[in-house]
């Protein structure tokens, strides 16, 4: 009869044993099958996050220190090719007129100066990019962004639009700010026209919202447009520029590596960065990856604590339960069986416990992975209490939605198997081991 007949033998006749194996083994396989496919879940969400929620940083002139550089194109282009960084938005703001519409109230307004009509223009390559409503402090309610291909379009706050009866699709004029220019440009300052393809909300205002105000800082003022429309308007002034007056913002792919980037970048010998100040931010996906971070810590370790006390435990059992077959194994090595074919025995045994306890483990993970997937969410992505006092900084501490904390797939299936196969071969090693080594005479003695 051969290893595995013998193993199949020896079970059969000893259904105690197996039965309390069998409960031993379901034990670990459940709780090492749920903790690696929690880990792998939180891996992969990590992931899905570093994508989704790319951290960015800011290169801007050096107003404050002297610096006169600013950001331009060639500048933004070279960035670029420093690599890991997927998309940017170069950032600017101007002063228009907006003579025949009419502004939400703030101080000109009841001083009666023309300065009631002038409003805060920003230009972006990428609205949707813009800090405002990266950080969710805007939200787009209807239409779209504003694209780099676009030209001469608006995005307006839901404040100014019904103030004034706009909607989508809407065009109205606007006239750059004419107050500090030299008499010979004020003649060539004209109208021009921006066509409204987004309505914004305002869901956490930065700003003053007093009436002592000026009109331009209140936010419901603000009118997001594109770069180019920026560009052609300042061409009234008497020249086509081709900088970035708030300077440039960088996305990274991944925001792990976006000290690395930021390394790279200051690494650029064209530029004196001396003139420029970086500003890093990466604080969304931080706080959103903290608590898969943690958790994924957690579980890995609670399966290296788990394969270790298994190990110990399911060897200490086969070893008291290896007294029990010392005259078996005398009987084995008197005709002339090998030490490594009675070890293949013992481990053809247990691993055939092993794949049945495997196969009802899998059962009971998927039975209770909901349940377990509830309590898990509930503990690492409840919202703390101070960020009740932040509405505008939730994101920055919940994902949009729980991901899957307990995936059980191919991946995870081998893993487990694998986790469980090392425990078996160790505690078979150890308790058969401590006899296997003997040699006949001794084996003899103890069976006498």
């Amino acid at each position: 009869m051969g290893v595995c007949g013998r193993a199949r033998l020896y079970l059969s006749r000893n259904k105690g044993k197996s039965g309390i194996l069998l409960a031993l083994l379901v034990v670990i396989g459940t709780l090492v099958l749920l903790c690696v496919s929690i880990g792998n879940a939180a891996d992969t969400s990590l992931a899905v996050l570093r994508e989704r929620l790319g951290g960015y940083f800011l290169v801007k002139n050096d107003m404050q220190n002297g610096g006169y550089q600013y950001v331009n194109d060639q500048m933004v282009q070279d960035i670029l090719e420093c690599g890991d960084i997927k998309a940017y938005n170069g950032m600017d703001i101007r002063y228009f007129y907006v003579e025949n519409l009419e502004l939400v109230p703030g101080r000109f307004t009841g001083e009666g100066d023309k300065k009631a009509k002038l409003t805060r223009v920003l230009g972006n390559t990428d609205t949707s990019l813009n800090e405002y409503f990266v950080l969710e402090y805007y939200a787009l309610k209807e239409g779209r962004h504003i694209t780099p291909e676009d030209q001469c379009k608006a995005l307006v706050s839901e404040e100014f639009a019904e103030r004034n009866q706009l909607s989508i699709g809407d065009t109205f004029t606007v006239r750059l700010d004419d107050e500090r220019v030299p008499e010979e440009i004020k003649g060539g300052i004209t109208s021009h026209e921006m066509e409204i393809v987004g309505i914004f909300c305002i869901e956490a205002a930065l700003g003053a919202q007093s009436s002592d105000a000026a009109e331009c800082d209140i936010e419901e003022n603000f009118i997001f447009t594109d770069t180019e429309f920026i560009r052609s308007a300042c061409e009234d002034y008497g020249y086509r520029m081709d900088t970035f007056a708030e300077g440039a913002a960088f996305f990274v792919k991944d925001p792990k590596n976006l000290n690395r980037v930021v390394e790279n970048v200051q690494g650029l010998s064209d530029y004196n960065w001396e003139e420029y100040v970086i500003t890093k931010n990466n604080k969304t996906y931080e706080s959103s990856a903290a608590p898969l971070e943690r958790l994924s810590g957690i579980v890995r370790m609670m399966v290296y604590v788990i394969a270790a006390i298994s190990a110990v435990m399911l060897s200490l059992i086969l070893f008291l339960w290896m007294r029990d077959r010392v005259h078996e194994i005398g009987v084995y090595l008197s005709i002339g069986k090998k030490r490594t074919e009675i070890l293949g025995q013992h481990i053809a045994e247990n691993l055939m416990v092993a794949a049945l306890s495997f196969a009802l483990a899998f059962g009971i993970c998927m039975a209770v992975s909901g349940a377990v997937e509830q309590t898990v969410g509930a503990a690492f992505f409840a919202e703390k209490e101070e960020q009740e006092e932040k509405p505008w900084e939730r994101r920055d501490v919940e994902t949009e939605e729980i991901p899957a904390l307990v995936r059980i797939g191919v991946l995870e299936i081998l893993e487990v198997a694998g986790i469980g196969g090392m425990i078996i071969l160790i505690s078979t090693g150890i308790s058969s081991g401590v006899v296997l080594r003997m040699k006949p005479k001794e084996v003899l003695s103890l069976m006498s």
